[in-house]
């Protein structure tokens, strides 16, 4: 992956007796009136038996004020009158901050929090380094509130082994229904860059040292890590509404490498195709089936997503944990289900005794026309005009009998809108996008096509 550079910390982060440390988080947020958001930030802490998350963190709305955002999840059981946090695993902790901003004019504004409790040791000593994220946020002076992309599977509960594949899989999703694409960015300092990173492909490179993310999914996958450390990671999921950049939450995950002899566990599911279509009114089944390697340890079997825990009649799929656990998947496609943008899914295989996980994602697009399966062996004339263009162009391809599926990705790979057309010739909107140089990919049953088009630049 080129250009894509990850912190490798070689030497472990130190927490004190009496605090705790920061390993990762996100900002999302909500406008929940004209001009106005709230911002709700999650923190993931590695804490001792005696340390708590934080109270308080510093919110800054990007527009100059700053507020104090408190802690508002679990109990509060040394009655000092906060909530302490939830408790994830043994040794992690979750922090959710809540606060509201108006602003004076619409607009797009950086959200950030900048919070010292991030220790590390270098040159012999303890030095601090802050842990920031930020997050993009548009405000507009409507009243329909609108709502940034948010994570379904939580950050930091999975461990890493040397020599092993590393998954993981944020389980976005969308109530707006805009496009959403993932992608590796360098993490940051309140400062701008951070000094010490490194790629983590030199670290011991070579063809068993990769990262990939799938720009569709999000799925994450380092095959596979090669020396024990913590490598900070930042995925930022982007929004595109009409083609252009609307809003962009980052998620901050602090992978820790262990020396393990163990084994990522299994998972199958009975249909495992990456993009399945289903129509208003069908039932949706899959059958998951986890297995630890080798066979006999207990693994939990989960699945996460905007389906099951959003809508009005959620999809459903219970946690079970056993030696071989198997579980069904079942969603009844309802019309407030219809939408351009495709749900996501993702399955977890997680074994209890070593901490590793395996994901598998899988994308339900709903359509008004079943498409069938894409004869890839079959490719088809497309044009695009005018190319360069700006504006609508015009997309002609030879004649089809069904509709097709539609994505255009930029020159990084991003994929920056999707969708789907029934008729030729066809409209594809570019007023938004910068000028550059992009892929069109159609797909249907009958075959598919790519071509490369140019956005004049403005």
């Amino acid at each position: 992956m080129k250009n894509i550079l990850l912190l490798f910390l070689s030497i472990f982060f130190a927490v004190s007796l009496n605090a705790a440390s920061i390993r990762g988080g996100e900002i999302t947020f909500q406008q929940t009136a004209p001009l106005t958001l709230e911002a709700e930030l999650h923190l993931y802490i590695q804490a001792n038996a005696t340390a708590t998350v934080p109270d308080s963190v510093t919110l800054c709305w990007g527009d100059g004020a700053c507020s104090t955002a408190w802690v508002s999840n679990g109990i509060d059981a040394n009655n000092d009158g906060l909530p302490d946090g939830e408790q994830l695993t043994p040794v992690q902790l979750l922090g959710v901050y809540r606060v509201a901003h108006t602003y004076e004019d619409p607009g797009q504004y950086t959200l950030s929090v900048n919070e010292p409790n991030r220790v590390i040791v270098m040159n012999g000593g303890l030095e601090p380094f802050p842990f920031y994220i930020e997050s993009l946020a548009t405000v507009t002076e409507t009243e329909e509130p609108h709502f940034s992309p948010v994570f379904y599977e939580p950050a930091m509960l999975d461990r890493s082994a040397s020599g092993q594949v590393f998954t993981h899989l944020s389980a976005a999703f969308d109530r707006d229904g805009d496009a959403l694409v993932h992608q590796l960015v360098i993490p940051k300092s309140a400062a701008g860059t951070i000094p010490g990173y490194q790629e983590p492909t030199s670290i011991n490179p070579g063809p068993n040292n990769q990262l990939t993310i799938d720009a569709g999914t999000g799925l994450f996958v380092w095959d596979a890590p090669q020396r024990p450390g913590r490598y900070l990671i930042n995925i930022m999921v982007s929004t595109y509404r009409d083609g252009a950049l609307w809003e962009q939450v980052t998620r901050d995950m602090l992978i820790e490498v262990e020396e393990l002899t163990a084994l990522p566990p299994a998972l199958t599911l009975s249909d495992e195709s990456a993009l399945q279509e289903v129509q208003v009114g069908d039932v949706v089944e899959l059958e998951a089936v986890a297995q630890s390697i080798p066979f006999g340890g207990e693994v939990e079997l989960t699945a996460a997503g905007g389906l099951l825990a959003f809508f009005n009649t959620p999809a459903v799929f219970d946690t079970t944990s056993g030696p071989q656990p198997l579980e069904a998947f079942s969603w009844t496609v309802e019309p407030e289900d219809d939408r351009v943008e495709p749900y996501l899914i993702g399955f977890k295989a997680k074994d209890l005794s070593s901490g590793l996980a395996t994901f598998i994602p899988v994308q339900f697009q709903v359509v008004e026309e079943l498409t069938g399966a894409v004869d890839e062996g079959r490719s088809v004339t497309l044009h695009v005009f005018p190319n360069p263009g700006a504006g609508v162009l015009q997309v002609e391809m030879e004649a089809l009998n069904t509709s097709v599926r539609f994505e255009v990705y930029d020159a990084n790979g991003a994929r920056v809108t999707s969708g789907q057309w029934r008729n030729f010739p066809a409209q594809l909107n570019v007023q938004q996008f910068p000028g550059g140089v992009y892929q069109l990919r159609v797909w249907g049953a009958e075959g598919q096509g790519v071509q490369r088009f140019i956005v004049a630049g403005k």
